[in-house]
């Protein structure tokens, strides 16, 4: 006898949708309202920026108004499965004029051998906020290490994967693959990879082959930048929200960014994931649904680790 068929995932048509967390059954539990998905893999494990995102949402729902997310840090503890919504339990670690803490366990309810749940935690998240309007002694920052395209002179992903499909540069099939690998990203942003980066010039890694104008570099001077910001409006009474949806695209390829830089892409690896973060923000000043440059680099690897920095973030002027 023929199993029934699961029914047609729902998936979440924007990314507050993606964000978006319900009361649980204690204070301070929430659990999201859409399944996690998958990017990057074909497997059932979900993308981290889906946990990375909701831990910040989660966070952020327990402070008063004014508290603005200026460190977040933590790690990966467990794969998230792509077939389970994420629990989200914050604990509140300090309160004070100026500044709050929160301690966010993101988990997932796993199926036993008897039919029982259990929880098992997949990420730690320790999240810092800070007072809105402080006065600053100094504001400054550092630029992108080196000129990049402005957004209107910069094409997508997609674009760059057609015209070289166009030129037989790569296959079909690995225009597909691309398309379908990164199809959660490209839902919920417009990226437009900067022509100077690495990715423009070899989508992402998956044309590994195709020469780069950084191919004289070494490893740690390389980069990538893209021009990102948000297809639908999130929400006006959830200003933080611009800050879980940071979180949740700042993860996307830096797990393999070192590879795509070196002419190799995840086949080339045995397994490739995240294990830890840490997001700081110096700025109020900036929208998630307008222009941001995105800068990536790789800073240093070892014994089957890397570290890449992805955390330089400039919005359009």
């Amino acid at each position: 006898m023929a199993k029934n068929p699961k029914p047609p995932r729902e998936v979440a048509p924007s990314l507050s949708d993606q964000l978006a967390l319900d009361p649980g059954p204690q204070p301070d539990t929430f659990t999201t309202r859409f399944l996690p998905e998958r990017m990057g893999n074909m497997g059932s494990f979900a993308y981290g920026g889906c946990a990375l995102g909701v831990g910040v949402q989660a966070a952020c729902e327990t402070v008063s108004q004014g508290y603005r997310p200026y460190s977040i840090t933590g790690s990966f503890l467990a794969p998230v499965s792509i077939d389970i919504k994420l629990d989200c339990s914050v604990r509140r670690l300090r309160d004070t004029r100026t500044f709050a803490t929160r301690l966010v366990e993101i988990s997932q309810q796993q199926v036993q051998k008897d039919g029982s749940r259990q929880p098992r935690l997949c990420m730690i998240l320790l999240a810092d906020l800070h007072k809105e309007g402080e006065r600053s002694m100094l504001d400054f920052s550092a630029p992108p290490d080196r000129t990049y395209s402005g957004p209107e002179n910069s094409r997508t992903p997609q674009e760059i994967a057609r015209t070289l499909t166009d030129s037989k540069t790569i296959a079909p099939e690995t225009e597909s693959a691309y398309n379908t690998l990164f199809g959660l990203m490209a839902r919920h942003f417009e990226t437009r990879q900067a022509p100077e980066g690495i990715g423009a010039q070899n989508v992402t890694g998956m044309a590994k082959h195709q020469p780069t104008t950084q191919d004289h570099l070494p490893l740690t001077s390389k980069t990538t930048a893209d021009w990102i910001r948000c297809r639908t409006p999130l929400r006006k009474d959830k200003p933080l929200e611009h800050y879980a949806g940071l979180a949740f695209i700042l993860d996307g390829y830096l797990s393999f960014l070192a590879g795509m830089h070196n002419h190799m892409f995840l086949d080339d690896a045995a397994a490739c994931a995240s294990l830890d973060f840490a997001l700081r923000v110096f700025s109020s000043e900036w929208d998630l649904t307008q222009w941001n440059l995105r800068e990536m680099k790789s800073v240093a690897g070892g014994e089957g680790r890397t570290y890449i920095d992805s955390e330089a973030v400039w919005q359009q002027e």
